[in-house]
């Protein structure tokens, strides 16, 4: 299907906070967003210090390099793009963001164990690609019946667990390795990228975020103050002045 991202007005904002108790911010986020199309990126970058930050950077600039972004991209080429085609330009630039930290990790001694994750969700009218790696997730807010769901899984080794049965979901918020990620960019050459494919209705809303924010604020809170408001920009506030109210122990 081809885009009628024309028909459709979106909202969009993009907002990062250090936190309370880390002294840099190893999160990047964009947004780029033009007449019915948004394209939005979270990448939480691991490593400590200077190397997180640019892990999650290099993920970032990899998917600005490689997919048609809305508002900059020719008209034309935006106009004719199809879910196959975001969803193959999604991976290729998140396997190309993979290879770009291995290089610099190879090459910079002090960055070496840096690694990344990243979530991507491009909308085009009612449509949305979302291109995942890692435990940042995306949650979709309908407005029709409201609720939430996460439309991600979590590549943490306790979500495995979880998943297997062996432990409960209340076990794992709680784990000593909830943490700890089977899978993210910088691990090794070869990633897979899950990949989802939405359809919006009129009201809902989407939701990326590293896991600084769900460390401290629970899928339902972030559902309901998601439908509390229809400005992008009051949600995110709002969702991250409460996970610093409560801590802020990340990004």
């Amino acid at each position: 299907m081809t885009d009628s991202g024309r028909q459709y007005r979106h909202l969009s904002s993009a907002q990062s906070s250090v936190g309370q108790v880390r002294e840099n911010n190893e999160d990047s986020i964009r947004l780029w967003a033009q007449e019915g199309r948004v394209l939005g990126v979270v990448a939480d970058g691991m490593g400590g210090a200077a190397a997180g930050e640019e892990a999650s950077r290099l993920a970032v600039q990899a998917i600005e390099r490689g997919v048609p972004l809305p508002g900059l991209a020719d008209e034309a080429k935006l106009a004719g793009l199809t879910d196959s085609a975001i969803a193959d330009a999604l991976t290729a630039a998140i396997r190309a963001g993979n290879h770009d930290i291995l290089e610099l990790a190879r090459r910079t001694p002090t960055m070496r164990g840096m690694g990344t994750t990243v979530t991507a969700a491009y909308v085009r009218g009612n449509h949305c690609i979302v291109a995942h790696v890692g435990d940042s997730r995306a949650y979709l807010v309908e407005a029709f019946p409201a609720g939430i769901e996460q439309i991600t899984s979590d590549h943490s080794f306790v979500e495995a667990l979880v998943a297997a049965g062996h432990l409960t979901p209340d076990q794992a918020a709680e784990h000593p390795m909830k943490n700890v990620l089977y899978r993210a960019l910088g691990q090794s050459e070869q990633v897979d990228v899950d990949l989802y494919e939405l359809h919006l209705s009129q009201g809902d809303q989407l939701v990326l975020c590293s896991d600084g924010l769900t460390r401290h604020v629970s899928t339902p809170e972030i559902g309901e103050f998601a439908q509390a408001s229809d400005d992008p920009q009051t949600v995110g506030e709002s969702l991250i002045n409460l996970a610093n109210s409560r801590g802020g122990e990340d990004n």
